[in-house]
């Protein structure tokens, strides 16, 4: 922009209306030198007030004579008053030493001028002059015009009402350049400029075409040199930048036709939330289309940026500052080891795609039209990896998109493994169609989890682009062995088999929703988990909240598992309200105990008998210290425990209450029988876990 405003100063200084003083001089000359034969071959004339069309001179001076080579020169003035933007300039003098005039061409090839001017002051300027006044043609070349403390070449060319430009400085500081342009600016742009401290320095060539008043046509190439640019909140800055910018244009009736090249191979750039280092990755950008004034429209009909060493952008489309009109955009094959960190990683910052490791290449595509938009995203052999271990994908191939079009395209995705917390999860292909807005599978989708299959059927996926996202499906798990799963999850070792039954599962407005009960057979029971509600999963602090019913399950079953020490029965429970809070429990009412009517078998050894006594707060090994130690197992006619969980205390109790405390178990049946009391009724939910812990790496009661 700063450049932009150089050129249209330069040019409104130097356009047609000002060669007034040209014509002005010229006929000046035809009146005094017939003169010069008459007077000793020198003139010398003084005039108070000259006018000539736009021009003003006063106590005008003027010295002619007679050389070997031609007329000697000089002139001087008070002020001239010429035409804006100069306006009045002051204590002129100007010097010919050869002043040419032959067959109506008068030349001047060692000439200079003095004057000051309020805005561009003290000038002190060397000139060669060539004019035909007869066709109305004027060529003139100054050096050192002095603006912004740099020393400008220019020549300016004129045919009747056409004329030509060419201006150029080795070196011009942007500070005293802004210091130049700042009373020509308005307040809102200055506000903007004072907020903005910019050093450096540029090499400037400027090419002007135009007509009358009318710029028709522009080249400019310049280099900048060590730009150090920052903005009062540090979301803009560079530092040590050298870059080389070349802009053409051309008017064609009432638009403009554009080019841009632009390269960088040194310095450092930080625009939130991207920083580039192009010393490292040279950047080049080339781009061309229309500008069309009427409507204020711009179009590119194609661009290209190639950063080395990280990725190559296709671009074009049309729009307004305001708006976009249609645009495609095509990325390259990228490598993602060099893509992530510049282009990805700072747009994510936050979320959980902020901290990953990449490997393989992607492409993307992007179009929109009006309201309309597409996009695919290509995979090539893509790993990621979670570095905090969420979750996991390796060797993903395929074509990953979107639209709001109303034609269907095709997603297709594939890979070779994959985890999710811990999890992990087989090869599997996802196949999908994508149109307004919606994505919805074409085939159910079947995924491996360890030794069995989780089946995804009816999904469909609705993103509008805003707060809006829902999904849905339903499913089916087969039968997973409880060994596999616990080893993968570092838990102790359990038996049996995981499978269930999915009903409609949606999310929709940070909320994922069970509609129905979640049915899972574990430990020969069934677990049924209802009112199953997830906030904010994908959040900071993702809340969970259900109701659990377990009917029918084996003790003999459960306690092997777990090493407890062998329980044998059946067991149901309850836990109302349960609620995690980052996954961790915060809220609950769990109770366990014998089912009413049961008819089996029900006997507890010694270890479980120990094991139950360390969670119910009393001593260990008190069997071993008791006749008791002789017998193996016990008989039992109940045995529960309960925990309500509030503010990381848990509330105990057992099937009825002691005298001191509360039964775990009660005896009855065939003897031995036993009864086994807790004393502790508020316990730290943390001092609890690490009871179960202990408990669970205890090696039982040594009977002797």
């Amino acid at each position: 922009m700063i450049v932009v405003i150089v050129i249209y100063q330069l040019v409104s200084s130097l356009q047609s209306n000002n060669w007034q003083v040209v014509r002005f001089l010229i006929s000046f000359l035809w009146l005094v030198i017939p003169a010069i034969g008459t007077a000793n071959d020198s003139v010398n004339l003084s005039i108070g007030q000259w006018s000539f069309e736009d021009v003003n001179a006063q106590n005008l001076k003027v010295d002619m004579t007679l050389t070997t080579k031609g007329i000697g020169f000089t002139a001087s003035a008070d002020s001239v008053q010429l035409a804006p933007p100069i306006g009045k300039i002051n204590h002129i003098k100007l010097n010919c030493k050869e002043l040419l005039l032959v067959s109506e061409k008068y030349t001047c090839s060692r000439g200079r001028i003095s004057f000051h001017q309020k805005e561009l002051g003290l000038q002190k300027l060397d000139f060669e002059l060539e004019a035909l006044p007869g066709i109305e043609k004027y060529k003139l070349e100054i050096e050192n015009l002095n603006l912004a403390s740099a020393l400008f070449s220019v020549t300016f060319i004129i045919k009747h009402d056409k004329w030509k430009l060419f201006a150029d400085t080795p070196q011009l500081q942007l500070s005293s350049l802004i210091n130049l342009l700042s009373p020509y600016l308005q307040p809102e742009q200055l506000d903007v400029l004072n907020g903005w401290s910019i050093e450096g320095e540029l090499k400037l060539d400027v090419d002007l075409f135009g007509q009358a008043n009318q710029v028709n046509a522009l080249g400019l190439d310049f280099v900048s040199k060590e730009i150090n640019v920052s903005d009062s909140e540090g979301l803009y800055v560079s530092e040590g930048l050298v870059s080389a910018w070349s802009i053409e244009a051309e008017r064609v009736k009432q638009d403009w036709q554009w080019k841009i090249d632009v390269s960088s191979a040194v310095g450092q750039a930080y625009a939130d939330p991207i920083f580039l280092d192009f010393s490292e990755t040279p950047l080049n950008i080339n781009a061309q289309g229309q500008w069309r004034q009427e409507n204020e429209e711009i179009i590119v009909s194609n661009a290209k940026v190639v950063q080395e060493n990280i990725t190559q952008i296709e671009a074009s489309g049309s729009g307004s500052l305001s708006h976009i009109n249609d645009l495609k955009v095509n990325v390259e094959k990228s490598d993602l080891i060099t893509l992530y960190p510049i282009w990805i990683q700072p747009f994510v910052v936050g979320s959980a795609l902020d901290n990953m490791e990449l490997a393989g290449n992607i492409d993307f595509q992007y179009e929109k039209q009006a309201n309309n938009y597409h996009l695919s995203i290509g995979f090539d052999k893509v790993f990621i990896d979670d570095q905090a271990q969420r979750f996991g994908i390796d060797d993903v191939s395929g074509t990953l998109a979107w639209s709001n079009y109303d034609y269907a395209q095709s997603l297709l995705l594939n890979w070779q493994n994959a985890y999710v917390y811990a999890i992990p999860l087989g090869p599997s292909t996802l196949k999908a169609k994508v149109q307004n807005s919606a994505l919805i599978l074409e085939e159910p989708w079947l995924l491996p989890i360890l030794d069995g299959e989780l089946q995804l059927n009816n999904f469909s996926l609705h993103n509008p682009g805003d707060e809006n996202l829902k999904w849905t499906f339903e499913g089916a798990l087969t039968p997973i062995s409880m060994e596999s799963l616990s080893a993968a999850l570092e838990w102790p070792l359990m038996h049996g088999k995981l499978s269930g039954i999915i009903p409609h599962v949606s999310y929709a407005d940070q909320k994922v929703e069970v509609d129905g009960a979640l049915k899972v057979k574990l430990f020969e029971g069934v677990t049924s988990i209802r009112d199953l509600r997830l906030n904010t999963p994908f959040g900071a602090l993702p809340q969970l909240q259900a109701n659990i019913d377990m009917k029918g399950l084996n003790l003999e079953v459960l306690t092997q598992t777990f090493d407890f020490g062998k329980i044998t029965g059946q067991l149901d429970g309850k836990v109302d309200n349960f609620r995690l809070s980052n996954w961790q429990p915060v809220h609950f009412d769990a109770r366990f105990a014998t089912p009413e009517g049961d008819k089996s078998r029900r006997k507890i050894s010694q270890k479980a008998v120990d094991n139950l006594s360390q969670i119910g707060g009393g001593a260990a090994g008190i069997l071993q210290r008791s006749f008791l130690r002789f017998f193996e197992d016990f008989s039992y006619q109940r045995l529960g425990l309960s925990c309500k969980l509030r503010n990381d205390i848990c509330e105990m109790s057992g099937v009825g209450d002691a005298k001191q405390g509360y039964y775990i178990v009660k005896g009855g049946g065939l003897p031995p029988r036993i009864n086994v009391v807790g004393y502790t009724r508020g316990v730290d939910w943390p001092d609890l876990i690490e009871r179960l812990k202990a408990v669970s790496k205890s090696s039982g009661p040594i009977v002797k």
